[in-house]
């Protein structure tokens, strides 16, 4: 009777089905978790990438706003200054009615380079003196504009990289705006009338 188990001692541990259906549990448990985490992912990853799109696009209204206000003629009836280079933009625009009254408003639109990269940078104010520089987009690759009117003797309007008449503004300005290959942001063709295009 020296071989005998205590009977008690015969039900102490987990039988091998119990084992196998614990272990089946814990994966499910584990692969759920899994599934959460993935999902979680790129529901943050989406809505990261809706929130720089969304700035694109505001960037995009200020400069349909900005731009459309052009002031093409002075009361005078001369033409305001204008500037247009390959990556750089000086245009004058009409005074904001609510935020200042009578003097004229200079846009300067350029790519700055930063310890990060480049960002589109925006300094306005009036002509005289204009505010510090305001980042639209921070970390693009490029800007790129181009101008659509006639100069020079040649009467026919068409593309330039360079706009060189100083008196007068272009019918259209052609914005883009490139982002370094892994962004998700994307900028869609912009064409922009300055004021009348006059």
């Amino acid at each position: 009777m020296a071989n005998e188990i205590p009977s008690d001692a015969a039900e102490a541990g987990f039988t091998l089905v119990e084992m196998l259906v614990l272990l089946a549990l814990c994966a499910l448990v584990a692969l759920l978790m899994l599934q959460t985490l993935q999902a979680t992912t790129v529901i943050n990853r989406s809505a990261r990438r809706l929130d720089a799109q969304e700035e694109v696009q505001l960037v995009r209204a200020h400069l349909r706003r900005a731009l459309s206000d052009g002031a093409v003629r002075r009361s005078d009836g001369s033409h305001a200054p204008f500037l247009g280079l390959s990556d750089r933009l000086v245009v004058t625009v009409q005074p904001d009615r609510d935020a200042a009254r009578g003097s004229e408003m200079r846009l300067d639109l350029r790519a700055m380079p930063t310890a990060e990269g480049l960002d589109l940078i925006e300094i306005s104010g009036p002509a005289v003196m204009p505010t510090a520089p305001e980042s639209l987009l921070d970390r693009i690759a490029g800007l790129q504009l181009r101008y659509f009117g006639a100069q020079g003797a040649d009467s026919l309007p068409r593309w330039a990289s360079v706009w060189t008449r100083r008196d007068r503004p272009p019918a259209l300005i052609e914005v883009t705006v490139t982002f370094p290959p892994a962004d998700g942001r994307r900028w869609p063709p912009l064409v922009l009338a300055v004021g009348n295009g006059a």
